[in-house]
């Protein structure tokens, strides 16, 4: 015996209320109907009385419907007649931004009863109702039925007209002015804000109470007013096609000289190819590496997104320089608390939820948590992601219109996001960091030994009593030199730690080797490793053992830091240089911290020739010169691609120049904090302003020239 589904009238009821996440969603799905309708504009009107929303109007001047496109398509659940149009459309035109013929089950999410009025062109105007309510008593789909006229004369739509009005009544939720004002928020951010058009297509919120929406301010004022660092980048296939950076700063901060203005052509080769991170188990561990995005159609072998277009804008508010903005401060920072995020537009018309404040799709806020400093908020930023229906058939939008399906294609396209916000992201660090040197200049970069200096000033001009002043002021010498110390201690610490998680990494990597070897009985390699992992642990005790200042060779230091590296140089395919003017160079250093340094800066060279160069073309120089004056210097040097940051602030702590903000941006800090307490300097070379041995200018590894330099 064969039998057959049957489907009872709460199925619709229950599509309504779980399909559609809540009242936003609802009206934004109801909008999406009216663009893919092709109408100039949509309305939507809340009306109160009594000091209550009693009712709510979507009206549109669309193309409308006939008789039979209300029964055939817009009663019947899940039509794929804008699928259709998909896969038809002729290049250039509007496309639909749904796909699954559940949108319009948003009015039931909305009102218990709704009236529809619309017409198509040649068509009379249609009209039908739907008591939700008399749904849910029908014991069968069929035994409900939806009265359904044609009006011989309109009474909406008159002469040429078309388009549709929906009205829904005995609403669901109360409305209150705080959601409400959050629905105007949601519906007026329907369109991409930094698109030069969309499609002529206009969304409006009102209602006949004008107090509900009073001083809702607009993004364009936000924009105007607080915008400081401007990015905008153009993806397509494996790479970057355009980009564009630019540092505005606010004509009150008189201060600043100039903006600032990236172009691609400032970008470097390396720099302009599309890279992800994700994570890959490599001898029973997972580890994170670098992978190429291609955005590409599937049949070209990409991800099937096509181009994308990103824009965004960073808000300067730390307080110090927010002062000085030119605008009301609490409006600002209230929108930015509001509708700051990135967003996502198919074809300028916004997909939800992203950017809405509990999706913090991209993870801007989670690796602000896991990174102090250099990275930005979700409530600093405003941007959009926009991308082209017709392009994008990778990216599959969810059934309960709540984002994409997190499939292959979903991925890459976070990952690309990411990739050109941290290129963005760096070059606003380097400004943001000037702009605040700029107005700090005054303030000392050591702010507790300047309060110590303070309290001891106003102890020597207050304090009367001689024997009590002397033994305040020598409390407070006590407290600064012991501050030095603990300083002196937690740099020291923290470069150990840097340099350990390397060490640690090579310890796997020769540990793994020896478990293979054992299991094949392949007693000679054993023996090899072994003595390659004695040498590596020796090699990090040099650096940790507690050293004091004394006069030294340079060339000492130099072996073991290179000699540290050697395995990472072998894995590379790193050829070093090393030179020096004598062999018998001598300078006032300590040498676990300089083996210490040098190896941090080694460690940046093998990261960026790695990155950047073909495993036969890598070099990296140590070169060890008395050329500069006073000095016995360590020149470090490679022919990767340069600094990318500006040295004026690539030593300031939380500024880091790896693309997806991947360092912790302490490295050269450090280094240079522990070169000052060996009373030496950390200086920064052009190629052209220091003599480099002829071997090393003749492979081109004179990029990123950094001089350790020691005193004599």
């Amino acid at each position: 015996m064969n039998e057959s589904f049957s489907i009872t009238p709460r199925i619709i009821a229950h599509f309504g209320e779980f399909l559609i996440k809540n009242e936003n969603i609802a009206l934004v799905e109801l909008v999406k109907n009216s663009y893919d309708a092709y109408a100039s504009y949509c309305n939507i009107s809340f009306d109160e009385e009594n000091g209550k929303i009693v009712r709510i109007t979507i009206d549109d001047d669309g193309q409308g419907m006939s008789v039979n496109t209300i029964k055939n398509s817009w009663l019947v659940i899940g039509t794929s007649n804008k699928r259709d149009i998909l896969d038809n459309a002729p290049r250039g035109a509007r496309l639909p931004l749904g796909e699954k013929g559940v949108g319009r089950l948003g009015v039931h999410k909305l009102g218990r009863y709704i009236k529809l009025v619309t017409r198509a062109k040649d068509c009379k105007e249609v009209e039908l109702t739907i008591n939700w309510d008399e749904l849910a008593k029908s014991p069968t789909l069929d035994s409900f039925t939806v009265p359904v006229q044609e009006n011989e004369e309109p009474t909406l739509f008159c002469g040429n007209q078309t388009g549709t009005r929906i009205v829904i009544e005995n609403l669901k939720s109360k409305w209150e002015k705080r959601q409400m004002r959050e629905v105007y928020r949601n519906l007026m951010s329907l369109g991409n804000p930094f698109a030069e058009t969309s499609d002529d297509f206009e969304v409006s919120v009102t209602s006949n109470n004008p107090k509900i929406f009073l001083g809702m301010p607009s993004i364009a004022d936000v924009i105007s007013n607080g915008g400081m660092y401007y990015g905008k980048c153009t993806m397509e296939g494996n790479a970057i096609a355009e980009f564009l950076y630019e540092y505005k700063p606010w004509s009150t901060l008189t201060k600043v000289r100039q903006g600032r203005r990236v172009t691609l052509n400032e970008l470097d080769m390396s720099e302009r190819k599309l890279v992800g991170r994700k994570l890959v188990e490599e001898d029973g561990k997972e580890r994170e590496v670098d992978y190429a995005i291609d955005l590409s159609s599937k049949t070209d072998g990409g991800l099937g997104i096509g181009k994308v277009q990103f824009d965004v804008i960073i808000f300067e508010t730390d307080a110090l320089i927010f002062n000085y903005v030119n605008a009301e401060k609490k409006s600002i920072k209230d929108y930015l608390k509001e509708n700051g995020g990135i967003r996502v537009y198919r074809d300028n018309v916004r997909v939800y939820d992203y950017g809405e404040r509990d999706n913090d799709w991209l993870g801007i806020d989670i690796r602000r948590v896991h990174r102090v400093g250099g990275n930005v908020s979700n409530n600093i930023v405003l941007g959009a992601v926009k991308i082209n229906r017709a392009e994008s058939f990778g990216l599959v939008e969810k059934t309960n219109r709540e984002g994409f399906i997190e499939n292959e294609a979903y991925l890459g396209f976070v990952d690309a996001i990411n990739y050109a916000l941290s290129l963005i992201v760096r070059m606003r660090n380097e400004d943001k960091e000037r702009l605040s040197m700029l107005y700090k200049q005054n303030k000392t970069i050591e702010p507790v030994l300047s309060s110590i200096d303070d309290a001891i000033a106003y102890v020597e001009d207050k304090v009367k009593n001689v024997e009590d002043k002397n033994n305040i002021i020598k409390c407070l010498n006590r407290i600064n030199v012991q501050y030095k110390e603990v300083k002196e201690t937690l740099i020291k610490s923290a470069n150990a730690g840097l340099n350990l998680s390397v060490v640690i990494h090579e310890l796997e990597k020769q540990i793994s080797a020896l478990t293979s070897f054992a299991r094949r009985g392949e007693h000679d390699k054993i023996q090899t490793v072994a003595y390659n992992l004695e040498k590596i642990v020796r090699g990090y005790t040099a650096m940790i053992r507690k050293s004091s200042i004394g006069i030294g060779n340079l060339m000492d230091v130099c072996k073991i830091a290179i000699d540290n590296y050697e395995f990472r140089f072998s894995d590379h395919s790193i050829k070093v240089l090393f030179n020096s003017d004598s062999s018998d160079l001598t300078a006032k250093f300590a040498r676990s911290e300089s083996i210490s340094v040098l190896t941090n800066l080694l460690d940046n060279s093998i990261y960026w020739v790695s990155k950047t160069r073909d495993k036969a073309d890598r070099y990296i120089s140590v070169y060890i010169t008395s050329q500069i004056e006073g000095y016995v210097a360590i020149l470090v040097s490679d022919n990767g691609p340069g600094f990318n940051i500006g040295t004026d602030v690539a030593v300031q702590p939380f500024i880091s120049g790896k693309p997806n903000n991947i360092g912790m941006g302490l490295g050269l800090h450090i280094v240079n904090e522990m070169m000052h307490a060996m009373n030496g300097n950390l200086i920064f070379y052009d190629k052209n302003d220091i003599e480099l041995p002829k071997e090393v200018e003749t492979v081109g590894a004179d990029k990123a020239i950094i001089a350790l330099c020691f005193p004599k």
